[in-house]
């Protein structure tokens, strides 16, 4: 279970907001990101963040990673989004100062999710650089499931999948009335559907140039990740990060995944799996022979 938090004094409230009135009362003077990490979740987007964030002439937003503008609070406003981000002049005067250009970022898991959120990025931000990080859909949708029993989600893994109302469509079952609870509460953003890449990736190609979509291999990144990180730098038109440890963030602790839910899971991603390496046209680690 997480911790509890600590008690927040009044003052510190009190400060919070109206750090929060000043950014806001500023954001016509402030910075829109130019290049975002739009997912996928649990595929090391928070690494990857982390690792970017600690680069000199790079910047995340104020005390987050992700702001979820695109996808929950766009009826809030691009002032709202802006807020998150150093005003111009600072950034003039940190690129001054560095005698290096300085480019801003943010990092949500879900905007590779959901067309809209596609549609409301290039609308506000037009086509700039996009990083993709892929994982192996099953080990994602274990490693994301065990993210959310470590919080509040009571059932099974398998509770879960039975009540996936996509799983059922392809196995050709009813979803069972007692599970509905269940059912509901990924209905919005299905644990399983968050795997197919492909319908995702496409998604974004009909608005991005493919060579502005960087997509990445979660087994690189974990494998390599001084080697990923400067390959993505590169993109940008940024030196290498400088680091003496690159260690994984928000990761779960090692579990054996339920061997016998694995096939079921296989047959689900298996059409979704072979479009995906047709349309990348490269072997993604979890589909190359070992």
């Amino acid at each position: 279970m997480p911790r509890p938090s600590a008690p927040i004094s009044l003052s510190a409230l009190l400060s919070k907001r109206t750090k929060r009135l000043y950014r806001r009362a500023t954001a016509p003077l402030r910075i829109l990101p130019d290049f975002l990490i739009v997912g996928a979740q649990k595929a090391g987007t928070s690494s990857l963040h982390y690792y970017l964030e600690s680069h000199p002439q790079l910047v995340g937003p104020r005390d987050r990673k992700e702001l979820h503008f695109f996808d929950r609070h766009f009826s809030s406003g691009v002032g709202h989004y802006k807020s998150y981000f150093p005003t111009i002049a600072g950034r003039a005067l940190r690129a001054t100062t560095s005698g290096a250009p300085i480019l801003a970022f943010e990092s949500t898991p879900e905007y590779m999710l959901f067309p809209q959120a596609s549609a409301r990025i290039h609308e506000v931000l037009g086509p700039i650089p996009l990083i993709a990080l892929l994982r192996d859909p099953i080990d994602r949708a274990w490693s994301a499931y065990r993210m959310y029993a470590n919080y509040d989600l009571d059932a099974t893994f398998e509770e879960v999948l039975n009540s996936d109302a996509d799983l059922a469509t392809h196995e050709g079952r009813s979803l069972d009335p007692a599970q509905s609870t269940l059912t509901r509460r990924f209905q919005e953003t299905p644990l399983l559907t968050r795997g197919l890449y492909a319908d995702q990736l496409r998604t974004l190609y009909e608005r991005w140039p493919r060579e502005r979509v960087h997509v990445i291999d979660f087994a690189d990144l974990c494998r390599d990740p001084a080697a990923t990180t400067t390959a993505i730098l590169e993109r940008l038109g940024l030196p290498p990060l400088e680091r003496d440890s690159w260690p994984a963030v928000n990761a779960n602790e090692p579990a054996a995944f339920p061997t016998e839910l694995r096939k079921r899971l296989e047959s689900y991603y298996d059409a979704s799996s072979a479009d995906l390496r047709s349309l990348l046209e490269w072997t993604p680690s979890w589909m190359r022979e070992s």
